[in-house]
């Protein structure tokens, strides 16, 4: 059972000076009702009280837009195990605050959460009107994802973020010729307008050369390609930048449940072997690939990988991450990075000799997706038995009625979820919405709620014949199952469910 709000890795990295605005996804619910995604600025100020000041710019919600929310001397909560050095900052305020729409009124307002690491996560209560809101600036993407932005490594060019050979070390990275160009051939579904081609080379007359792609550096020391001399490196200890002034690694903290993206490929002369793809998670520390004879390394979080066969066109593939495997690696819990590498060959080596008829890959459009297979829930540390994913209604006798840290959901594929509940105390219903990690999709159960000061958690009640008479959009319009954003469903009893999809 993993939120993003309540779990704390118990390994911190040093504290680095805090960044003072951060870009965030932000979760709005207004009387149980979600809004649709949005970011949002921050601005987080230490001030001279060792208190900290905090500013949402832009906040909406409902119909309404606000120019700013201000929080003034939030206090820093001490809880006896961590400190500012730690990494840590927890966060906490109760206060009325005043707000541009409401001038004149005083708003309650709580704001709790946590600096880490550099990263901003809170949530603002604001009772008076309703609305709870979550925000978070960890970066859950690849950067450097969609291909579209570029630098020079010497006279040649690369992705933002990305690394071809040109930029690596080692003994023979002169000997490489140059495998990464940019591309305007783009999938027409997309609205891409670059793409990134790699190419496959000969070396010396009669040895292929990969062409490779990786968010890490490359370093080539042998020339023998299956040689661990020749490999792909994070090493986040490394100052080294590259052409746009970017380390060789690419942070990343979530816990995704596949990547995906485009892909075109045509393998070259005597090739049939197909490309791959390989993504891997890793936790704080040093990982090369392939390791060194004798070396393993237990900062692996997940991997997701696939072989890339020849296509007529492009064509969209989608890898699930496997974490079952590293469970039991030191810091599987914790993601910091992510290592993601392209080859225009399974083989090192493997691939077209021919300078005239290379393999060649084209890749667009790569992201990690965040979708949670949600299979268990619990309310005050009790599984209720009978919850279904796909079951939204039910009757439930609590002891009272639970905040959002008193609800927990168990995802099957490991991701984390955000919750965020209100409770009508006409209706006796506690609306649940649980967003994924990135705040980009929603989904909402509804309890009707007995309270009960002296029963434990049960007499959980499924309506098992709830089925689905009609789904609209936000406009009315009639749509299926696919159709993506605001989704209203209705139920042959009666009830409706809102969706963010």
């Amino acid at each position: 059972m993993k939120k993003i709000f309540t779990l704390i890795s118990a390994v911190m990295l040093s504290f680095s000076a805090m960044a003072e605005d951060y870009h965030c996804g932000l979760a709005v619910n207004v009387y149980g009702e979600p809004s649709p995604y949005k970011t949002i600025d921050i601005s987080c100020t230490k001030n001279d009280k060792e208190k900290y000041d905090i500013t949402l710019k832009d906040f909406t919600f409902g119909e309404l837009s606000i120019a700013e929310v201000n929080f003034k001397d939030i206090d820093v909560v001490d809880d006896g195990d961590t400190t500012e050095e730690d990494g840590l900052v927890r966060l906490y305020s109760k206060q009325n605050i005043s707000i541009s729409e409401f001038d004149d009124l005083p708003i309650s307002a709580t704001l709790e959460g946590f600096i880490i690491n550099g990263d901003i996560l809170i949530r603002v209560y604001l009772p008076d009107v309703g609305v709870t809101a979550a925000v978070t600036s960890r970066k859950t993407q690849i950067y450097g994802s969609d291909f579209e932005n570029w630098h020079k490594a010497e006279s040649y060019d690369e992705p933002n973020g990305w690394h071809g050979i040109k930029s690596g070390t080692g003994t023979f990275v002169s000997f490489a010729k140059n495998a990464i160009t940019i591309s305007e051939d783009v999938p027409s579904e997309t609205k891409s307008t670059k793409s990134v081609c790699i190419k496959s080379s000969a070396v010396l007359g009669s040895i292929s050369a990969n062409g490779t792609l990786t968010t890490g550096i490359m370093k080539v020391d042998s020339t023998d390609p299956n040689s661990s001399d020749n490999c792909v490196i994070i090493d986040p200890t490394s100052t080294k930048k590259d052409g746009n002034g970017d380390p060789f690694f690419s942070s990343m903290v979530g816990h995704p449940t596949s990547i995906s993206f485009w892909y075109k490929f045509k393998n070259g002369d005597n090739n049939t072997k197909p490309a791959l793809a390989r993504a891997i998670i890793l936790s704080d520390g040093y990982y090369q690939e392939p390791a060194a004879e004798g070396t393993t390394y237990d900062n692996v979080v997940a991997v997701a990988e696939k072989e890339l066969a020849a296509t007529e066109g492009w064509t969209k593939v989608t890898i699930p991450f496997d974490y079952a495997t590293y469970e039991g690696n030191e810091n599987a819990d914790n993601p910091l990075r992510i290592l993601v590498t392209v080859n225009t060959c399974k083989e090192p080596g493997g691939g077209s000799k021919s300078s005239d008829n290379p393999d060649v890959l084209f890749i667009d459009e790569m992201n990690l997706d965040y979708k949670p297979e949600l299979s268990s829930l619990y309310i005050f540390e009790q599984k209720i038995d009978g919850f279904s994913e796909d079951q939204d209604t039910y009757s439930l006798t609590l002891p009272s009625v639970p905040e959002d840290d008193d609800i927990e959901f168990e995802s099957k594929n490991y991701e984390e979820t955000v919750v965020i509940s209100y409770y009508e105390e006409d209706k006796k219903t506690l609306t649940v919405n649980v967003y994924n990690e990135e705040f980009t999709s929603c989904k909402s159960y509804t309890f009707n709620l007995t309270i009960d000061p002296t029963a434990g958690v049960n007499n959980i009640q499924v309506n098992a014949n709830r089925k689905v008479e009609k789904q609209v959009n936000a406009i009315g319009q009639q749509v299926g199952n696919s159709s993506r954003g605001f989704v209203i469903k209705k139920y042959n009893d009666g009830s409706v469910e809102k969706i963010i999809k």
